[in-house]
């Protein structure tokens, strides 16, 4: 009894196990044709050329320029501090100073001298001469100079020269800086006595008077704003003349 009992379930178990299988597999069904469409030309639509996209202009690359190697960059030269080296002071020539005077006032040059070697007889010709300033750096003025020459046997002769005399001071034109140097040049016209104290013609020595003209360059060298020494060359009374000189 027992026995019948577990075949029934057992059979009963394969049952529905079978059962089972089957409801999961799938209901095949019979496939029906379509039934076939009459064909059409117009049905279709035209196929048309497949038209590929006009292909692109090829851009021009950029050629590349061969890289140079870069040259090795030089080292800036350092700049060193100028030697400062002193400088030499430049010394301002010095001004010549000037004497002032009131407005309208003239220099006046007066000369003391004594002349040597004269040109005319022999002696030591002893002179003045008076200069006073015009404009221009000119002086005019007057000279007179005395020597006696002893001829032979004759009392001798007296010479006298007498004229007009001028100068031009060169200090501005040659700028001397100082104002104890004053040279000049100038010229003289006047008239020359010549005199003997013996009558006698047989000792008469050809020594007469006349017309003299003479030529001087000279200098004078101030001691002091009033009082110095002067020297002069040229042609006339004498070659030389040295002496003193003043200015007012």
């Amino acid at each position: 009894m027992k026995t019948t009992t577990q075949l029934a379930s057992l059979a009963l178990a394969i049952l529905l196990s079978a059962s089972s299988v089957l409801a999961q597999q799938p209901v095949r069904r019979t496939a029906t044709k379509p039934a076939a469409r009459p064909y059409s030309s117009a049905s279709r639509p035209a196929s048309s050329p497949a038209t590929r996209p006009a292909a692109a202009p090829a851009t021009a690359r950029p050629q590349q320029q061969p890289v140079q190697a870069a040259a090795p960059a030089q080292e800036a030269p350092v700049a060193r501090p100028a030697e400062t080296r002193p400088q030499p002071v430049a010394h301002s020539a010095p001004v010549r100073p000037r004497t002032t005077y009131s407005r309208g006032h003239k220099n006046v040059y007066v000369n003391l001298g004594l002349g040597l070697a004269t040109y005319y007889g022999g002696g030591f010709p002893v002179g003045v001469s008076v200069e006073a300033d015009v404009k221009n750096n000119f002086s005019i003025g007057g000279s007179i100079d005395y020597y006696h020459y002893n001829y032979y046997y004759s009392s001798g002769y007296n010479f006298v020269y007498f004229g007009a005399r001028g100068s031009y001071h060169l200090g501005e034109a040659l700028n001397v800086q100082s104002s104890s140097f004053d040279p000049y040049i100038g010229a003289s016209l006047g008239f020359r006595y010549a005199g003997s104290g013996y009558s006698d013609y047989y000792y008469y020595g050809g020594y007469n008077s006349g017309v003299w003209v003479g030529l001087h360059l000279g200098s004078r060298f101030m001691f002091s704003p009033k009082v110095g020494a002067f020297a002069e060359v040229g042609y006339g009374v004498s070659a030389v003349k040295l002496g003193l000189t003043a200015k007012f």
